[in-house]
């Protein structure tokens, strides 16, 4: 694991980046820009990317790679969903990405994240199936409005689920990093990252 700890310039402790490039312009820099706070031991910068196939996203987070100091706890993210990539586009972006980018797929989109927070399925979801099963939830979901205060203090079940639905797929051998691991997202891996700086 990196060295997730706190550099010093000098004697002047600096926070960490962690850049979060984001395949929606909406939903999920609004939802990550709330982790962008003073409180938080790693600074996080959602960038909207108006890109939807995870190659040009990988191909702009590239861009970025060079503004940061991966060696000292730096990080860039790139989070995308399944729904409009083929397995051949994901396996190449993966390779593309190298060590210096993350990546975090959804499947088949970010709002199973939000889903998460609520309740556990392993039935396979269609964006439509998916938006109508977290209305239930949130009666009044838009993709344009910000949920993080329903959501965060649910932070804990949406990990343990998220995970569940991980360890069920590597258990069933499915290749967790493709279209076939629906429902899953790696959204957890990122509010782990955020939770160990703040330790």
């Amino acid at each position: 694991m990196r060295d997730y700890s706190r550099r010093k310039h000098g004697q002047r402790p600096t926070r960490n980046k962690m850049l979060v490039i984001c395949e929606g312009e909406k939903t999920e820099p609004m939802y990550f820009e709330n982790y962008r706070t003073p409180q938080n031991n790693v600074d996080v910068i959602p960038i909207p990317s108006s890109r939807k196939d995870v190659g040009s996203i990988v191909k702009f987070a590239k861009k970025k790679v060079p503004d940061l100091d991966i060696n000292g706890g730096d990080s860039i993210w790139c989070v995308f969903d399944c729904d409009e990539n083929t397995d051949a586009n994901i396996s190449k972006a993966y390779r593309d990405a190298e060590r210096s980018i993350n990546m975090c797929l959804s499947n088949p989109s970010f709002e199973l994240w939000f889903l998460l927070h609520f309740s556990y399925t392993e039935a396979s979801l269609q964006n439509e199936g998916l938006i109508e099963l977290l209305k239930r939830q949130i009666v009044d979901y838009s993709k344009s409005r910000d949920y993080f205060q329903t959501l965060e203090p649910l932070t804990d079940t949406a990990v343990k689920n998220a995970k569940k639905l991980e360890k069920l797929h590597l258990d069933n051998g499915t290749d967790i990093n493709s279209t076939q691991s629906n429902p899953s997202t790696q959204v957890y891996r990122i509010i782990e990252v955020i939770r160990h700086f703040n330790k």
